[in-house]
């Protein structure tokens, strides 16, 4: 019986878009681009920040680094103090399949791989108060898809994992969900009424 359902955070509750922070400050798309590859685009972005190792402001003179200009390096400081302002925002629907689901008597979770800047904009999603846990990589220092994480968020809350859904938006993710034991689906986030009955075609099972 399905009685777990956790989230992911990006494109699933929120939508990641960093270029308009990068837009934001460089006023130019070619300058965006370049902004946004060398901070957001980089294996250091998720082994630093999602790794729990730095913060965002930590993190300027590493992005810096990559970048040819004074302007540039500049605008990548800029960005970096405040880019979740409007590079994540509400993914239209979800709210209506978070107040559906915790209607249907669900346990709900969020797991993240994510900085310490969470707890910035975390009141994007203000029915996280209704969540029963959270578990961020930055905190745990351990990523999706590493199945550590998915085994530490169900000792964490009792969860059996053959109960637990989990819901990404990145294959590998879900796959390492299901390599601790977990169900997963792939999230379309162009489609959240999918979502819904996919969870009510497992619940039926």
């Amino acid at each position: 019986m399905l009685k777990n359902i956790v989230f992911d955070m990006g494109n699933v509750l929120l939508v990641y878009n960093p270029y308009q922070a990068c837009l934001r400050y460089a006023r130019d798309p070619e300058k965006a681009r370049l902004l946004l590859d060398a901070i957001f685009e980089t294996p250091q972005w998720w082994e630093l920040i999602d790794g729990g190792v730095l913060t965002d402001v930590e993190y300027i003179p590493n992005a810096q680094s990559r970048l040819e200009t004074p302007e540039l390096r500049q605008l990548a400081a800029q960005v970096l103090t405040d880019w979740y302002l409007d590079g994540l925002y509400p993914m239209p629907g979800m709210e209506t399949v978070v107040e559906s689901l915790l209607a249907q008597g669900y346990r709900l979770f969020l797991l993240s791989n994510v900085g310490h800047s969470f707890h910035d904009f975390a009141y994007k999603m203000p029915y996280l108060r209704r969540f029963e846990g959270v578990v961020l990589s930055c905190e745990e220092r351990v990523r999706k898809p590493d199945p550590v994480i998915f085994r530490r968020l169900c000792a964490r809350y009792g969860l059996t994992p053959a109960q637990t859904l989990f819901v990404d938006d990145l294959p590998a993710n879900v796959e390492g969900a299901r390599q601790a034991g977990w169900q997963g689906h792939c999230f379309d986030h162009g489609d959240p009424a999918r979502l819904l009955a996919a969870i009510d075609a497992l619940a039926a099972r």
